[in-house]
């Protein structure tokens, strides 16, 4: 059974996680050796088959973006269908409907990827300077990625990173991903600690964590 990503750490235990796509994901020790990994997949192989079944049954309809009118595109947890304007400037603007400018047409992707790298920004630089305010927190810098499997992290030296694709995401939910990287400023793991951490800054973060695990697959320019 094909093992899709397998992800270190100083954890006790091997898990084994399905996505909403499918994949099969590994979370293991770093002392955890690869023929352990496997054998325990191949001892779980009908419950992935069952998980993996059950995520392309509720995830089945996703399909590639082909960028034309009428297609719809997530902002903050809501869609917007995809319109074309005589419009210049800006080339993309979000009113009632994403107007692409017809100029832009040929490189929509990019033209969008920029518009959510921006969106990104201003909204999770808001949250940070409002719980850094209240909270304390020494925050270095803000970095707007492309990363395709993380929503954000934390740097070793105070940088929160944060993928351009969290802006698609509910506002609750954006801000509980910044909150989950604050904390990570103050405890590096995931441990009880951690997690009241997260509780103390946003008591309803399970229902956030909840909503991006069930619908983080749709929120894609792929």
């Amino acid at each position: 059974m094909k093992i899709d990503q397998i992800i270190r750490s100083n954890r006790r235990s091997i898990s084994l996680e399905i996505h909403p796509d499918g994949k099969l994901v590994v979370r293991a020790p770093k002392i955890a050796t690869n023929a352990q990994i496997q054998a325990l997949v191949n001892r779980k192989a009908d419950w992935i088959a069952k998980n993996q079944a059950k995520a392309t049954s509720r995830y089945g309809d996703l399909k590639p973006k082909t960028f034309s009118a009428g297609e719809t595109f997530w902002y903050l947890g809501e869609q917007y269908p995809l319109q074309f304007t005589n419009r210049q400037r800006p080339p993309l603007e979000l009113d009632g409907a994403f107007m692409l400018a017809r100029t832009a047409q040929e490189r929509a992707k990019e033209v969008f990827i920029a518009w959510y790298r921006e969106e990104t920004r201003q909204i999770t630089s808001h949250f940070i300077d409002t719980y850094s305010k209240q909270y304390g927190f020494k925050v270095k810098g803000v970095r707007i990625t492309s990363a395709k499997t993380r929503w954000g992290s934390c740097s070793a030296n105070h940088t929160l990173n944060f993928t351009y694709r969290l802006s698609m995401a509910p506002i609750e939910v954006v801000e509980y991903v910044v909150v989950h990287e604050l904390a990570h400023l103050k405890v590096r793991n995931h441990s009880k600690d951690f997690w009241n951490l997260v509780g103390q800054l946003k008591p309803d973060y399970k229902t956030n964590r909840r909503w991006l695990k069930e619908n983080g697959v749709r929120l894609t320019l792929e």
